[in-house]
């Protein structure tokens, strides 16, 4: 049972990290100044690198990446 708990957390993390993905795709479009694009690429990296983390899956609020502002 706890295998299928955490399999099934996994796949609701995920889904979760690549709505906020999706949300922040126009930062990398190119007529948006190189600045911006730089500052959300790291928190995109850290968004796709959430899989690896110690927690994973069981991530704490604090475990996820601040947006930029």
């Amino acid at each position: 049972i706890r295998d299928r708990y955490s399999a099934a957390l996994a796949e609701t993390i995920r889904g979760d990290r690549e709505r906020l993905l999706k949300d922040c795709d126009w930062t990398q479009q190119p007529d948006i100044p190189e600045e911006t694009r730089t500052k959300w690429q790291s928190y995109r990296q850290a968004l796709r690198d959430l899989p690896t983390h110690e927690n994973w899956p069981n991530l704490e609020e604090s475990d996820w990446p601040t947006k930029p502002s």
